[in-house]
Formats: structure tokens, sequence, C-alpha cells
């Protein structure tokens, strides 16, 4: 999560915005793969929707206006999604900006996580129940979703605080139909150090090793994104199954930024069997054409079983994928650039089904 980009369900864009030209019979064979494949953002904020019902409580200085969440819905399914993770934000409320980006500006109040939490998951169980979007609680809904042609929602959340020092809260998201928690945010909690503020624990706490093995236990997925490489390499040292890192990408030699990570971080997750989702964000990249060079060298150095989508919408900073209504242009970009057909269909959906089923109890 970093700033606001609108979702909204538009056309694709003039080829000549995109940065790079993909010619016709790539942008068909782009959209035919989505017909064939499974697709998955595994990390979204749809529609901003964690912001329904906060009014003035966050500190947030963000736009309240559209893409509301059945806007964002609606064009996921224009575009050919056929899951989407959804990430409720779990310390929204503390937050503030900052000329270094965003920091926690104050504790919680007792109870103030939790409630929360509460809050946003209401949302989004309430959007399955009106047909907004399928349930998403495995690897068979995605496929179920994909074959109906709808998008399947799997529940996320952003930051581990709301469970305090209760692991069975834990258990109790996994019965919320929440399938991943990324257990650090930008507040420093209970669980660990996040990788853009200066460490306190080292790492992970001692909670946070326990809250990893019973994620581990509860078949809830780990994402350590935001996480500091100490926390990531502690997580990976524990874990018993593979983790994510749902939206970073690689920092290079002539590129450096607070929310990317080294290739040696990246590799304590894959090296583990684990994903890393690549974020067309605007940290490095000032078009759909870079983002395109950010997926090829992911692959490159982290192998094509390694990497997914994760778009971090609508909320992330300076998208350079302007919609989901764009989404096929991503298997057409990387078809054009040579990527083989098999490859493209893991990299869009295929590598995330197989760690969803690592996790599933």
């Amino acid at each position: 999560m970093a700033s606001a980009t609108s979702g909204a369900a538009q056309p694709s864009p003039p080829k000549a915005d995109l940065g790079m030209v993909i010619d016709e019979a790539h942008l068909a064979a782009g959209r035919a793969l989505l017909q064939t494949t499974p697709s998955i953002d595994i990390h979204s904020h749809a529609g901003r929707f964690f912001m329904q019902g906060a009014g003035g409580q966050t500190a947030l200085a963000v736009r309240s206006g559209p893409p509301f969440l059945e806007g964002s819905l609606a064009a996921m399914r224009t575009g050919g999604l056929s899951a989407v993770m959804i990430a409720a934000v779990a310390d929204h409320l503390i937050l503030e900006s900052s000329p270094q980006g965003l920091k926690a500006g104050r504790p919680y109040a007792p109870g103030e996580a939790f409630a929360d939490y509460q809050r946003q998951v209401a949302i989004l169980r309430g959007a399955v129940r009106r047909g907004l979007v399928a349930p998403g609680l495995n690897a068979a809904d995605i496929r179920r979703a994909h074959r109906d042609g709808v998008t399947a929602g799997l529940f996320a959340v952003e930051g581990g605080d709301f469970i305090e020092d209760r692991l069975d809260r834990i258990v109790a998201c996994h019965a919320d139909g929440v399938r991943s928690v990324t257990i650090i945010h930008y507040n420093t909690n209970q669980i660990g150090d996040p990788q853009t503020a200066s460490p306190v624990h080292g790492g992970l706490s001692r909670l946070g090793g326990d809250v990893v093995r019973q994620m581990n236990k509860a078949g809830v997925l780990i994402d350590l994104s935001h996480a500091s490489r100490d926390a990531t390499r502690q997580a990976v040292e524990i874990s018993t199954r593979p983790m994510i890192i749902s939206h970073s990408n690689l920092t290079a030699p002539s590129l450096e930024h607070p929310r990317l990570i080294s290739p040696e971080h990246a590799r304590l997750v894959t090296e583990r069997g684990g994903l890393i989702g690549a974020l067309p964000a605007g940290a490095g990249q000032t078009s759909f054409a870079a983002y395109v060079d950010t997926l090829l060298r992911m692959i490159d150095l982290l192998g094509v079983d390694h990497v997914a989508i994760g778009t971090d919408m609508d909320f992330t900073f300076k998208s350079v994928l302007p919609d989901y209504g764009a989404w096929s242009l991503i298997p057409a970009a990387l078809l054009a650039r040579g990527v083989a057909p098999d490859e493209v269909r893991r990299v869009m959906g295929e590598n995330f089904l197989r760690v969803l089923r690592a996790i599933e109890t």
C-alpha cells in the first residue's frame, strides 16, 4: 500500500501511453491466454474498500472518491481476472504520511486494531454475499471461477496488528475466510520489524515466531511484503510452508528504494518454494514497458516458477498499469517479448495456485 490510483473500468489505454507497442497478434494472444488459464492478482486493495465506513478516523491523506469496490470488481471481470487477493489494511487508522513515506503516527487504542479488522472483513463478506465477487477459499474455487468466467475473491489482511497477542485470532481469521496475512506492514508491530523503519525486534519478535508457526498450522499464507530482511530470514527459518512477498520489486545497481528488495532478500523466499509478486508501481518504473522489463528481470534472476503479479491496486504509488481493463496487456507483453506461453501461464496464475495448494490444510 502506498498511495491512490484509479481502478475503475475503462478501455485499455492507447498503445503510445504504455511506453511500448504491442502488435494486434500479441494483444489477441494475451486475451486468448487468459481464456485458457486462471490469472490472479495476488495483492489488491480493490476500490479502496478499507476506507468505507472509516469516516474521519484515518490520518491518511487519500482520495475518497471512485473507484469504489463495486466498480473495481466489475473492472476485474472486464479485464479477465480469475481471482484477486483483496487485502484489508490493519494499520491504516494509525498511519500518516511523512517525507519518507508512510509511518505509524500513534499507538493503537485498546481493541482498536481488532475492531477495524472486523469492520473491513465484514465489507468483504458482504461483497461475496451480494454476488459482487465469487467465493475464494482455495485453489479449487479459483479454477471454478475461471471456468465460470467470474472473479473469485480471496481475503487477505495487510498487517498482523489485529492479532495482538492472541494466536487464536489466526484460527478465527481463517474461519472468517482470510487466506493470507502480511504479518508486518508500515507499523512496527508486535510481530516484527518493517523494512521502512529502524529495527526494534532485530527481525521477528518471539511472538512473531509463534505467529508464523500458528499460521502454518491454520493454513493461512504468510506474506512477507514490507518485512525487514532479518524478519524475512527468521520467518523462512521457522516456516514449514512456502511464503510469498506479494508486491515488491528488485533493487538494481542504479535503483534503490525503501520498498524494493535485493535479489538475495527475494531468494530467501523463493528458494523455499515461495513467490514474489511483481509490482507495477512508480518506484523505478515510469511506464508499462519498464514494468515488463521488471518482470523479465525477475524471471531471469529468480526463476519463472517464483514470479507472480501483485498490483497493489487501487492504492499503489503511481501505478504503471492503468486499470484492471488493461490486465490482458501483461500476458500480451510477455508473449511479445518472447516468453513461452506455458511460462506466461505460470506467472499469471499457476505459480500462485501451487503455493496456495501447499498451505491448504
